[in-house]
């Protein structure tokens, strides 16, 4: 960067570059990428139009704040969609695709037992319903799927194109040692992150409204009876918790902690949340996520040396890029973390013999090796809320709170040094150099 002697505040635009088109650009890249890049899961079916509108907003304004965490959610749920199509390829189930399973675990499928209520089910419940001959494998087609989905590739081409040349821009200023403001890096970094949203969600369809429905002959109180007692005690978010409960999750296990209301409250619930914690069973899962938050966190960083109103903003600035570029990072690694305990506790309660190898097993295979797919337990109640529960807690909570403070600054900062910006940030980039002369 260079360093200009003189500062502007607001400049008009009627011959080049001004403050509003800093903000107007900035503001509109930042919504359409935080906004299309939601597919989030089927909403339930008495809620009508605005209550899915309302939910989607309130996730477009996390992702704003932290969305190098709906970064991370998006990339668990492709490991769970991928988990759920390699245990059903094993049962020989070929013609189910990825898309399927996303399709699954976001709600797309309603159980509707002989006599009983109806609830949604997840793709680690239709592996164990097929496998017990209870249900048969669906039989929507990739297409009908797709059909279902209000995935437009039109405006998914005008966003990218958008986003893209937003970044275009920026590096060709970096070219030619012109400077950026701090609104456009931040912007840059929601770039990133939604293009790796777009990523891990490519295959999930975008805002379907109705599920389908599959019937089967069994009542649940017969899938119950025959389940012996893994299925005796009462459930809490529907009838198939002895198989897969919806744990770990924001709003099941870190809100009753924190004292906050939960909803949906009724049950069987619902709809299938989407604040689901991640979970990564495979070094390539890791490794990617890691990589991206982690370059999310640089990018704040490299605003290291810009020019700032003040030398005070410019410290901060620097403290919060490194706060947020550690604290992703601890919590990716964290999460990894208890996978591996978890793995190391599932052999302990199956009096399996506890080896290094044994444990990656576990941790790598855990729907369709070691699962309730296979009767076995998967965990007990006292684990989960005693150590699981507790040990996310203890350290995401204080993690969180340097991050939020991080985030908070780094945002506001980057409008408020609009206030006092180098001269040479207004001057407009000269296409014509990149241009071969002959």
């Amino acid at each position: 960067m260079n360093n200009p002697t003189s500062f502007k505040a607001w400049v008009d635009q009627p011959d080049g570059r001004g403050t509003f088109d800093i903000i107007w650009s900035s503001l509109t890249t930042i919504f359409l990428s935080t906004w299309t890049c939601l597919h989030l899961n089927i909403p339930a079916p008495d809620e009508g139009i605005w209550r899915p509108v309302l939910r989607k907003f309130r996730w477009m304004v996390f992702t704003i704040v932290v969305p190098e965490f709906t970064l991370a959610l998006a990339a668990g749920q492709r490991a769970n969609a991928r988990r759920t199509t390699d245990a059903l390829h094993g049962m020989g189930h070929s013609r189910w695709t990825p898309r399927h399973s996303f399709y699954a675990n976001m709600g797309g499928f309603i159980l509707q037992p002989r006599d009983s209520t109806p609830f949604p089910i997840h793709g680690i419940h239709i592996v164990w319903l097929v496998k017990q001959g209870y249900l048969k494998i669906p039989e929507i087609t990739e297409e009908e799927i797709a059909d279902k989905s209000k995935a437009d590739l039109l405006t998914k081409l005008l966003v990218c194109g958008q986003t893209g040349w937003f970044v275009v821009q920026c590096l060709a200023r970096w070219n030619q040692k012109l400077p950026l403001t701090t609104l456009e890096l931040a912007t840059i970094t929601f770039v990133w992150c939604t293009w790796g949203i777009y990523g891990q969600w490519l295959k999930k369809p975008l805002d379907v409204e109705c599920p389908t429905v599959l019937k089967i002959q069994a009542s649940t109180a017969e899938i119950l009876v025959k389940a012996g007692p893994a299925a005796s005690k009462p459930y809490l978010q529907t009838p198939l918790d002895f198989i897969w409960d919806w744990h770990v999750s924001w709003t099941l296990d870190v809100q009753p902690h924190l004292r906050f209301r939960v909803d949906p409250r009724k049950r069987p619930i619902p709809r299938i949340l989407n604040d689901g914690f991640p979970w990564y069973d495979r070094a390539s899962d890791v490794g990617i996520v890691l990589f991206m938050i982690t370059f999310y966190g640089a990018i704040h960083v490299m605003g290291w040396n810009f020019i700032f109103p003040s030398r005070t903003e410019k410290i901060l600035w620097r403290v919060s890029g490194l706060v947020i570029l550690c604290t992703t990072s601890v919590f990716c690694l964290w999460e990894t973390g208890w996978g591996i305990i978890r793995a190391w506790y599932l052999l302990r309660l199956n009096k399996q013999p506890i080896r290094p190898m044994s444990v990656f097993y576990v941790f790598t295979n855990r729907i369709d090796k070691i699962a309730g797919a296979n009767g076995l337990p998967i965990h007990d109640e006292k684990f989960d809320a005693e150590v699981v529960t507790a040990g996310h807690i203890s350290v995401i909570v204080p993690l969180g709170v340097l991050y939020i403070l991080a985030r908070f600054y780094v945002m506001g900062e980057a409008l408020a040094s609009l206030r006092a910006v180098p001269a040479a940030a207004y001057q407009d980039v000269q296409w014509t150099k990149f241009i071969p002369h002959y």
